[in-house]
């Protein structure tokens, strides 16, 4: 039995219509896999920020092992928030008492980011350095700490990210979490 050419006819490609199907099908799987993904990278990144204030807390408690107490807030030249007395004072260059000197240093430089490259040189004569250890979005870590006044009732330092969205209302003056405030809904606190 022989069949015709009309009667076999062989497929050469795809139609428009299957092409589209398959396009279609591949754009929604690529959006649920964006979707997905970017769930993820924002996760790590909180992850992320509650590993090194881990890693600060650590670097406070040899801070405070070496001088007694926590690096603290006080008026040095030059520094200009609690950012900068934090990063001088794990970088060995601020003593609690507010003495710049060649102190033992803290800062694992491998393990965090900073805000500039700007680092202390070992014996070189001692200056403070504006410079903060950031979070995973390039904010630095707020860090809070103010014994000698009267209204701080907190025993403890404040230690925190302001999160993804960079915002933040301070700390109390008694020096606990600052709650009530919406801009602190997506802050990472220290344990």
């Amino acid at each position: 039995m022989r069949v015709g050419r009309e009667q076999v006819r062989k497929r050469q490609g795809f139609t428009l219509i299957e092409l589209i199907g398959t396009i279609s099908i591949i754009v929604i799987l690529a959006g649920i896999l964006a979707v997905s993904f970017s769930g993820v990278l924002g996760d790590s990144s909180g992850k992320r920020a509650s590993t090194d204030m881990v890693r600060i807390q650590q670097m406070l408690e040899d801070y405070k092992g070496t001088f007694g107490e926590y690096p603290k807030e006080m008026t040095v030249a030059g520094l200009s928030s609690m950012e900068d007395i934090l990063f001088n004072a794990l970088a060995g260059r601020l003593a609690p008492n507010g003495e710049v000197g060649n102190f033992k240093i803290l800062i694992d430089r491998n393990a965090m980011e900073f805000g500039s490259d700007e680092f202390p040189i070992v014996g070189e004569t001692p200056a403070v350095l504006l410079n903060a250890i950031v979070d995973p979005w390039g904010n630095p870590y707020r860090y809070r700490f103010d014994p000698d006044d009267e209204d701080w009732e907190n025993f403890n330092y404040v230690l925190f990210s302001a999160g993804p969205d960079g915002k933040y209302s301070e700390v109390t003056l008694a020096g606990k979490k600052n709650q009530s405030d919406s801009k602190n809904l997506d802050n990472i606190y220290a344990q």
